[in-house]
């Protein structure tokens, strides 16, 4: 399967970008509706949207007629869906020296000359020319490949002062720390506060047996596993309070460990909660919110089965109920007998827990009113199979994050050796991997993508870890707009990663500020059994320095809030909002994204705000119930916000 089409290649070029032909290069910046497209006329019917920067155009209407040449050029883009009526098109307008040329954007870039008012001529297509003048016009074909709507929201956004499309990687790591070394393969990481005091500690999970460290002291990880009591080996893990006592539970594989406290110390105490028989053939389980009740329910993916869904009966007690046919989840259509990573989150925004199976065609499961999943029809094409010998159930853990938009979750998919990025319009799965720029440079072998702002610019990056022995993991910087960059060949400063790990592949990652500096860390466990943290150092590299370029003074100025969802009821599948002062959203998280691995990512989030003022925090918990308050974000770089459910703790042991 060709999947990109020739568009998606690494062409950044840091030294030219749609911001320098807003700014410097041309002297009006509209916006275009298609109305008709003629081919036999060669023409193009526009309505004039709106003008973003300078004079307006003469008349409400615009004709572009192409030049003679390039009929077959018109005939292809019609046929392609590049040029269709509703479509809009970008348009630059207007040079010092020809200020009747123009260059537009429709999924393509096309050149030519306003010859009457409302009447353009189209003579030249997207490759870089030269003037009369002698200068080169650049059309920036090779450098902005993506949509036409998210070129006309970055023109928007520039007049706006608003916008953010880095040319580099603004980021770096410190040097690899090797948290120590399992006797096999780790196969899932946490990164999770298990004791409550803000630190964050970390799981390991490997079938030679599973381990805790603690965060005693500032970055000291103790060995805790045997004071904890865990003598469990996994290859999934997951922890929440799933019975509501104030005290964390911890899932490993199919044993569900609850949170005691036991002459005054506290311990996991293993449980027959969970049916002895689902560690058959377990791929990964994991905590999900499943039923609207606030309390989490256990979702798994079984090799050869399908998925299976567990109701946890939350004040009843007593075991957890299997609902998986109860779901609808046993039946062929929703990918029952499938071998396929899944993870969890809300596609339709309507506050229930969707789902996406990563196996045969890719089922996209949502969750109706009446509590069943439905799988929800696509023509996208997901390959879920690696090797020579096709075999399945080896890559596609993916995840939903706002990738496109701030205000919905897109879908990411690592396939053996690229992604796929499902956006979200309208609650419509749409594939736009053809527009996504260097999201082509994959590694092979991908087998689980982990999304978070690692850079901390406020545009969701991910991080793709790879199973060969000695795989490249990938991190690629979301660069806002559809457009993606690979971290590493862009860096900013000296180095983006130090040390090997990166370098030797991973079967499990995870996220979560283990310093407490605001930004967000990697902790990555890999088929050698070594465990490495990899401390984010963005933050200290992120120093004043003096007439700093744009991009550099904006990420300067960015202010940092980071958030942690306490309560002993919903906070699996708590949605997290970030409201700027206009109403936009700034920024989304939801807590459990991170788990089609296997392995789960802190529930503590830090937004970067790039134009800092008075905000809107909203955390809608899973059970439904809301929390809203004031941010005001101008007074400090990094504010810290633990948002409750307004209880008395219930455990006061902590």
């Amino acid at each position: 399967m060709v999947l990109l089409a020739g568009h998606a290649h690494a062409v950044i070029d840091v030294s030219l970008q749609p911001y320098d032909l807003f700014q410097t290069r041309y002297d009006r910046v509209l916006v275009l509706r298609i109305e008709k497209v003629d081919v036999a006329a060669s023409t193009v019917h526009c309505k004039v949207l709106k003008t973003i920067k300078g004079e307006a155009e003469a008349t409400p209407t615009v004709t572009l007629r192409f030049d003679a040449t390039l009929t077959d050029v018109l005939a292809g883009a019609m046929k392609d869906g590049d040029l269709k009526a509703g479509d809009p098109v970008a348009v630059f307008a207007g040079r010092k020296r020809q200020p009747k040329d123009f260059m537009l954007y429709a999924n393509a870039f096309y050149l030519g000359s306003i010859t009457a008012p409302g009447e353009w001529l189209i003579d030249k297509t997207g490759q870089n020319m030269a003037g009369v003048d002698g200068q080169q016009i650049s059309t920036l074909a090779g450098i902005w490949n993506g949509a036409t709507p998210r070129l006309v929201e970055m023109l928007e956004d520039i007049a706006a002062g608003r916008d953010h499309f880095p040319r580099k990687a603004y980021v770096r790591f410190q040097p690899d720390v090797l948290l120590d070394k399992a006797d096999g393969p780790v196969e899932a990481v946490a990164v999770f506060d298990i004791e409550g005091d803000g630190d964050e500690d970390i799981v390991v999970c490997s079938r030679s047996g599973d381990r805790i460290y603690l965060q005693t002291d500032p970055m000291k990880f103790v060995n805790a596993t045997t004071a904890l009591g865990l003598k469990s080996a996994s290859g999934s893990c997951s922890l929440a309070d799933v019975n509501g006592d104030g005290l964390n539970d911890l899932l490993t594989g199919a044993v569900l460990h609850l949170g005691q406290f036991t002459d005054n110390k506290f311990r996991f105490v293993p449980s027959e909660l969970l049916p002895a028989a689902l560690a058959t053939n377990l791929k990964t389980a994991t905590f999900v919110e499943l039923d609207g009740d606030g309390y989490p329910d256990v979702l798994a993916s079984v090799v050869g089965q399908g998925l299976r869904a567990f109701k946890n009966p939350g004040t009843k007690g007593g075991p957890f109920l299997d609902v998986t046919a109860a779901l609808g989840l046993d039946r062929p259509e929703c990918g029952n007998k499938a071998d396929g990573f899944v993870t969890a989150g809300d596609w339709n925004n309507d506050g229930r827990t969707d789902l996406f199976l990563a196996a045969g065609p890719g089922y996209l499961l949502v969750q109706t009113a009446g509590g069943k999943f439905e799988p929800q029809a696509h023509n996208i094409e997901f390959k879920f199979t690696s090797g020579p010998d096709e075999k399945a159930g080896l890559t596609g853990a993916g995840v939903f994050l706002p990738l496109i938009h701030s205000d919905r979750l897109d879908l990411l998919v690592p396939m053996e050796e690229s992604w796929l990025i499902v956006a979200n319009e309208q609650s419509v799965p749409v594939d736009i991997t053809r527009w996504g720029n260097e999201i082509s440079e994959g590694s092979n072998d991908h087998l689980a993508s982990i999304a978070e702002d690692l850079n901390l610019d406020g545009h969701m990056d991910f991080y793709t870890v790879s199973r060969a022995e000695n795989g490249h993991n990938r991190y690629i910087i979301n660069r806002g707009y559809g457009s993606f960059m690979l971290a590493p060949t862009h860096k900013h400063y000296d180095y983006v990663f130090q040390g090997p790990a990166s370098e030797r592949g991973g079967w499990a990652a995870a996220v979560g500020d283990l310093d407490d500096d605001g930004a967000p860390d990697l902790v990555v466990g890999n088929g050698h059994g070594e465990v490495t943290i990899m401390l984010n150092d963005t933050l200290a590299a992120r120093k004043p320095i003096e007439h700093p370029p744009r991009e550099i003074a904006v990420l300067e100025s960015t202010r940092l809030l980071q958030v942690r969802v306490l309560g002993t009821r919903g906070v699996i599948g708590a949605r997290i909002k970030l409201i700027g002062p206009a109403g936009r959203v700034l920024g989304r998280r939801d807590v459990g994204l991170n788990n089609s691995g296997g392995s789960a990512s802190s529930s503590r989030f830090t937004f970067a705000v790039r134009q800092p003022g008075v905000c809107q925090l909203q955390v809608r918990y899973a059970d439904g119930l809301e929390r809203t308050r004031s941010v005001d974000l101008t007074k400090e770089s990094r504010l810290t916000v633990d948002v409750d459910r307004g209880e008395v703790k219930k455990n006061a042991d902590w």
